[in-house]
C-alpha cells in the first residue's frame, strides 16, 4: 500500500475514536454532548416535547458507538428545522429516568 493512500484511513480512524469519546449529560437547563469535557452541543430542557426510543429517518445524530442497537434515545425538540435529536448513551434507562426527573414528569 502507498503511504499516500494510509492517511485517509488513519483520518478515519482519529474521527472513529473521538466520535468513541462523547459523553452526554444532563443538568439543570440543558442535556449537553461532550468531548473531553467540552459542550458540542446543547438541547434546553424546556425545548424537549417528550423523550423515547425511536429512531424516525430524519434527525441529527450524536451516536457515541458503531453498535447503536438497544441504546438510542431521541429527545424530540419544540422547534428547530430538524427536531429529532438522537444521542447513545450507555445506560438508556438510566439516562432516560435521570433526564424525566429533570423534565418533572
Amino acid at each position: 500500500m502507498k503511504p499516500e493512500m494510509l492517511w485517509p484511513l488513519a483520518l478515519v480512524g482519529i474521527v472513529m475514536g473521538l466520535a468513541l469519546r462523547i459523553r452526554y449529560t444532563v443538568d439543570d437547563a440543558y442535556v449537553r454532548v461532550r468531548l473531553f469535557g467540552a459542550t458540542l452541543r446543547k438541547i434546553a430542557l424546556s425545548d424537549i416535547e417528550f423523550a423515547d426510543t425511536a429512531s424516525p429517518f430524519w434527525n441529527e445524530h450524536w451516536c457515541n458507538t458503531l453498535w447503536t442497537r438497544g441504546r438510542i434515545v431521541r429527545l424530540r425538540r419544540k422547534s428547530g428545522f430538524v427536531r429529532n435529536f438522537i444521542i447513545t448513551p450507555a445506560d438508556r434507562d438510566a439516562f432516560l429516568a435521570e433526564l424525566q426527573a429533570k423534565l418533572g414528569r
